[in-house]
């Protein structure tokens, strides 16, 4: 059905696209440029017009700055299916068209066009997944944008255990057997043939390496305890240059690393290594490259994202260059974290970073993340970021464990911010929301009873 629908939606679009102009708006996420870059190509290639715009979080004000006439069309991707009560005013004028994959609220109209796989019983796939499909269906020539849907996918980690499942995977076929994909197994290290090895090391952080990821002087001095040389022939040494024994002896170094750290699952630093055939060897790595785009969308260079995505190699250079500041910035905030322990309150139920100023609110997501696969903080919890935003406003990032199953992050952050007449969503796993500065200890006591009701009703 899910596959049915968007192949209707498609000959609605085209219809529509005979007189209206399209805008696109899309999250800055990895996910969200991807989503709107594979949409852009599509357009571009039929010679049809429109705006596209990037956007932190999808709320009123920005619904308002719209302005939508008749004469245009809404296209929401990766994000949407949580704010459909939010569109309801515009839906009298004109139609919109929801590509997302997000915890979707209860709400129809004629003019709403909602393709999201959970709606249909589907398991969640990428937005980047949804709208290379609908691209494919729309014109079966848009089958070459599909390495474009698997990078989003990786950095919206729809792999369990690094394995792609259900449609997604499906999906990964199709694009190997296109030769646009290429899959091996190995060593999940940053910058694996193109960096470096001790700035692979240091810039790590899925696998997260104790003492080493953040850090490039403490990634030389594990190599040189090792005795594993960074240049050879005054030449850097990449990990693709480590002859098998030196591959070994430093993957079994991480692991030990990993397990004086108390790492649950410490052997999680192989995985699968997916490449863009074709592509600039620089961007050829697929979770690299989603590491590259999403410091471009972080760092509100949306521009360089989207030209990247659309085959314009001239910007890895300047892309790079964000990467570097960007990496600097994780850097300096999980260095702010380490030594400033007070700033994490934990509660019963919860662990809470509250960051203040001292963590951009862009960043406050991927800090967040980081510590959760880190084990800097109690892993058996979830974890809730505040950061301050711009307005008198603070941005919530939620990240959980998927071991602790019997917690929905995406309802929580939902039912505790309704009671603040603010607005969030996400996923089981990732939420996120804005809520006003002077909220925060209230956002925090809401979110702690409601985990406990939670919690203990499953334990009943």
């Amino acid at each position: 059905m899910f596959l049915d629908e968007i192949e209707r939606f498609t000959k609605i679009l085209k219809s529509l696209l005979k007189e209206k102009k399209a805008k696109i708006i899309s999250h800055l996420d990895t996910d969200g440029l991807l989503s709107a870059s594979i949409l852009a190509k599509m357009l571009l290639r039929e010679n049809f017009n429109f705006e596209l715009r990037i956007v932190k979080q999808l709320t009123s004000d920005v619904i308002k700055e719209l302005n939508l006439s008749k004469k245009e069309i809404l296209i929401l991707t990766d994000l949407g299916s949580g704010q459909l009560l939010l569109l309801k005013e515009i839906l009298d004028k004109t139609q919109i068209f929801v590509l997302d994959h997000h915890e979707p609220v209860k709400f129809t109209h004629l003019n709403l066009f909602h393709l999201n796989p959970l709606i249909f019983g589907e398991p969640e796939i990428s937005s980047s997944v949804i709208c290379y499909l609908f691209t494919k269906a729309f014109n079966l020539k848009n089958t070459d944008l599909i390495d474009l849907a698997i990078v989003g996918a990786v950095a919206d980690e729809q792999e369990e255990k690094w394995e792609f499942k259900g449609l997604a995977e499906k999906i990964l076929k199709e694009a190997e057997l296109l030769g646009k994909i290429s899959v091996l197994k190995g060593l999940r290290l940053y910058g694996r043939s193109t960096r470096p090895i001790h700035k692979s090391l240091a810039y790590s952080f899925d696998p997260f390496i104790p003492g080493i990821s953040g850090s490039e002087s403490q990634a030389v001095q594990f190599l040189s305890e090792l005795g594993i040389k960074i240049k050879e022939n005054d030449e850097w040494k990449k990990l693709k240059d480590l002859t098998l024994e030196e591959q070994k002896k430093l993957a079994s170094a991480i692991i030990v690393e990993r397990l004086r750290a108390k790492h649950s699952e410490a052997e999680d630093i192989f995985g699968d290594i997916y490449s863009m055939v074709g592509k600039p060897e620089e961007i050829q790595n697929v979770r690299e490259f989603a590491t590259l785009l999403n410091a471009c969308g972080r760092t509100s260079n949306f521009d360089t994202a989207i030209r990247l995505c659309l085959g314009d190699f001239s910007a890895i250079e300047k892309s790079f260059e964000i990467l570097t500041q960007y990496r600097k910035m994780i850097g300096e905030s999980l260095d702010w974290l380490r030594k400033n322990k007070k700033s994490i309150l934990e509660t019963k139920f919860a662990n809470y970073i509250l960051a203040e100023d001292k963590i951009p609110e862009t960043l406050i997501g991927t800090t967040t993340s980081i510590v959760l696969n880190s084990n800097l903080l109690n892993t058996r919890k979830p974890i809730f970021g505040l950061a301050e935003a711009a307005d008198g406003k603070i941005k919530i990032s939620a990240r959980v464990s998927r071991d602790l199953k019997q917690i929905n992050l995406r309802d929580i952050i939902v039912d505790a911010v309704k009671q603040l007449g603010a607005e969030g969503g996400g996923h089981k796993e990732a939420a996120g929301a804005l809520i006003p500065k002077a909220k925060a200890k209230e956002f925090i006591k809401i979110v702690d009873s409601l985990l406990g009701e939670k919690i203990a009703s499953k334990e009943v």
